[in-house]
């Protein structure tokens, strides 16, 4: 019993540490809000689907003008251009062709520039390039300026992003990005989100981390999950913490980018393919696996290929890595399976061990209650005995006052010598004493019988509850009374007639030597 426990607390000593072990490291709301809008993601896609629908809506009524028209075609371009490319070159190109048709300087503009960002989207830079350098927007109107630099500022990110490592082709694209980036600072308004966006991006890129920090985050206090722009300032944010070394709240940042990314519709985000690549590193695979595949599929759902192109890198590293992870974890099963085994083995033991004390306990416990009622019994008639010895000796003493009293001494004399008081009282003391036996051992003289030849065997009347002399003397023997000597004088027997009943019983007995121990074992 004392060793049992020992073993079942090394037993389970293995599964308590798997079960306690939490990564503090992981930032756990933001992943559980994540994972949640991921197997949602056809809901928002199902939004998104919506939100454009309404604006194609709008294309087809009569009540739309061309220019309201062209417009729309841009929007819903632009809408498509992170989600699903091929459509944002096919909203773009009606675009431009309605643009041409209307002969509008402004609007062929706008257009060629749509088509430009469109093409960049979907990964045809020379095209892309071609179209916005030949374009010119000297002396037009602040907004078109505005949507010019903001066409090249992604058109210029997307190649740089794909020319990453690439030395002096990164540097040029980057210097591109920075050029506009410029423009768009003098042209914007101050109080506009973008153009606070790109100035505390520009502090990320100076390396005024602390500075950019408090920005951003103000920043995304005023913005929205659903908004593009929601994802885009949590991205610079977790590149603000990595460079601060804290790797949960870069986590942390990186899966808000992310589920802005679903919310939003993007499909083309940096994001999640970031977080997939940091969980790889950290040795959480699964999760790792998931994430790069959930943004492969996304990507290509959108036919995003630059992005397709960035994250083929990872995704044979991660895939291994996971398998890996599975096969070490089948190996942690078996020996947890083994383990549990053990355990309900140790269990099954100690439950048969605990029935067992458990039987014992009950039949201890029945032993006790016999032995219980048998010690009432015995001192019931203790007492009973006593009583009747108590009434015995008050007749005596009355009847010895009487007879002196009234002058009758002689008569109480020849009473005695011819002992018949004594034979009074002796037959009511034999009463009590066979009321006690048989109340003790009911069975006593079918025992008794047992040990016996077949023709030896004693019948008494069943009408009473007397016991012949032998089975009185026997008795005494089986309550441990074993002296000769004793039993006449509680009987008031002589002792050669005790001596006579005992030797006329044994001499009955199937097996004379051992009758009366066997007398005893009753």
């Amino acid at each position: 019993m004392k060793l049992i426990f020992p073993i079942i607390i090394i037993l389970l000593f293995p599964l308590l540490c798997y079960s306690s072990g939490k990564d503090k490291s992981m930032p756990a709301d933001e992943f559980v809000n994540l994972n949640r809008v991921i197997n949602q993601s056809e809901k928002y896609a199902s939004e998104f689907e919506a939100k454009v629908g309404r604006k194609k809506k709008l294309l087809n009524s009569r009540e739309t003008t061309e220019k309201e028209r062209i417009k729309l075609l841009i929007d819903i371009s632009a809408l498509y251009r992170a989600n699903m490319t091929d459509s944002a070159l096919l909203y773009s190109s009606l675009a431009d062709k309605a643009a041409r048709r209307s002969g509008d300087e402004r609007e062929m503009l706008l257009t060629s520039l749509s088509m430009a960002d469109a093409l960049a989207s979907a990964g045809f830079f020379s095209d892309a390039l071609l179209k916005y350098d030949s374009l010119k927007v000297d002396g037009r109107d602040t907004d078109a300026k505005i949507s010019y630099y903001q066409a090249g500022r992604r058109i210029y990110s997307n190649l740089a992003n794909y020319a990453a490592g690439q030395g002096m082709y990164s540097e040029h694209y980057i210097d591109k990005y920075s050029e506009c980036d410029d423009s768009l600072i003098s042209l914007l308004p101050k109080d506009d989100l973008m153009y606070t966006f790109i100035i505390n991006e520009r502090l990320v890129n100076k390396g005024k981390y602390e500075q950019a920090r408090k920005g951003l985050e103000a920043l995304l206090s005023k913005l929205q999950p659903s908004e593009n722009l929601y994802g885009m300032t949590a991205f610079q944010l977790a590149k603000v913490y990595r460079t601060f070394g804290d790797n949960r709240q870069y986590a942390a940042y990186l899966a808000k980018a992310a589920e802005s990314d679903v919310r939003s519709g993007v499909r083309e985000g940096f994001a999640l393919p970031a977080l997939a690549a940091w969980l790889y590193d950290q040795g959480k695979f699964d999760d790792a696996f998931r994430y790069i595949n959930f943004a492969l599929e996304e990507a290509n759902r959108g036919d995003a290929r630059v992005r397709m192109v960035s994250m083929a890198g990872w995704v044979p590293l991660i895939d291994e890595a996971y398998r890996r992870e599975i096969n070490a974890s089948r190996n942690e099963l078996i020996l947890y399976v083994v383990l549990v085994s053990l355990l309900l083995l140790a269990l099954g033991v100690l439950v048969v061990f605990l029935l067992r004390e458990v039987r014992k306990s009950r039949k201890a416990h029945m032993a006790l209650l016999s032995e219980s009622k048998l010690k009432d019994t015995y001192i019931g008639n203790f007492i009973g005995l006593c009583s009747t010895y108590s009434e015995q000796y008050g007749s005596l003493v009355k009847l010895v006052d009487r007879k002196i009293s009234s002058g009758q001494s002689s008569e109480l004399l020849k009473m005695l010598k011819n002992g018949k008081i004594a034979e009074t009282g002796s037959d009511d003391f034999y009463k009590t004493i066979d009321s006690v036996i048989l109340d003790l051992y009911p069975d006593f003289i079918d025992r008794v019988n047992g040990l016996l030849r077949s023709e030896e065997q004693i019948s008494l009347s069943s009408k009473n509850r007397e016991l012949n002399p032998e089975l009185r003397i026997y008795a005494f023997v089986k309550l441990g009374v074993t002296e000769s000597t004793k039993i006449a004088r509680i009987l008031n027997y002589s002792v050669n007639t005790v001596y006579t009943y005992r030797n006329r019983m044994r001499n009955r007995a199937i097996d004379r030597d051992t009758f009366e121990s066997d007398i005893k074992n009753i």
